[in-house]
């Protein structure tokens, strides 16, 4: 496969799946900068008349740091994998922003290792810890936004993407995180789902599972009835587009084509058909 699972994630597929025409992904994710020294540069620029002023926001420069920090999130430029998963147990939306950051520019070796030392445990674990309280609160709402991140930042190397696969139990965890009110969250969790289908067959082996077993799980009736509830409840487009994406993936997977005809078939049956209908 030539994309990472992270771009293969989000665009309906082609071909026998389910297409709907018009549809186009809407930009949702924003990045606010928040630049330290912002305020002090405008006061500063009206005492660069006097005499030493210069040397006094030099000064102040060193001892505030770098002026393109960001309070926003922890600095692990550096860190290695032990120190992050030490913050892993003090959840927090700056150590997960952090997170992300690290993982995103390591490379294979320190990828490993933070596998190896639970990383990934730890972070579906707070997933599902924080699904399970809900979206009361915006803070609750944030962590799990910014957790779920770094499970896609670990999906997106080789190395984690491997280790998910190696492991039926990654997965199914993963597809639990469905359980709450956060439409963001399970958007993310839909389009990791929807990567790994494409990513092998091996990956769609494993989405199939994971559904059957939330379906268990969540006792509901069918294993994509959490699919095609959420796209029959769903107004927001962007999500609407996430999960006609899915369903894609699902029935595109398998190369054999009566496989990919019963795949379709089931979600005919939950009235897939009359959802486009609407949808168009």
């Amino acid at each position: 496969m030539n994309h990472t699972a992270a771009q293969a994630c989000g665009r309906p597929g082609g071909g026998a799946g389910i297409t709907v025409p018009g549809w186009s992904q809407a930009q949702e994710e924003s990045q606010t900068d928040v630049q330290g020294g912002g305020l002090r540069v405008g006061w500063f620029g009206k005492m660069s008349v006097k005499e030493g002023a210069q040397r006094k926001w030099a000064a102040l420069k060193e001892r505030l740091g770098p002026q393109d920090s960001d309070p926003t999130e922890a600095n692990l430029e550096n860190a290695d994998p032990e120190l992050c998963i030490r913050l892993l147990q003090m959840p927090s939306v700056v150590n997960y922003s952090g997170l992300r950051k690290r993982l995103e520019s390591s490379d294979g070796g320190w990828m490993v290792q933070f596998l190896e030392q639970s990383g990934l445990d730890l972070l579906l674990e707070a997933l599902a810890r924080l699904s399970g309280r809900g979206v009361a609160r915006i803070a609750d709402a944030l962590l799990q936004l910014t957790c779920i991140s770094c499970v896609r930042a670990v999906m997106n190397s080789q190395e984690g993407i491997r280790y998910i696969l190696s492991n039926q139990a990654y997965v199914r965890q993963l597809s639990q995180a469905l359980d709450t009110s956060n439409v963001m969250v399970k958007k993310q969790v839909f389009e990791l789902l929807a990567a790994l289908c494409i990513y092998s067959p091996e990956g769609h082996t494993l989405t199939l599972d994971a559904l059957d077993h939330y379906k268990t799980v969540c006792s509901q009736q069918y294993r994509f009835s959490v699919i095609m509830s959420e796209l029959s409840d769903s107004d927001n487009v962007p999500y609407v587009v996430t999960l006609l994406s899915v369903i894609n993936a699902v029935i595109l997977g398998p190369e054999d084509v009566r496989a990919r005809t019963q795949l379709r078939s089931e979600f005919i049956g939950l009235q897939l058909l009359d959802v486009l209908t609407r949808l168009r």
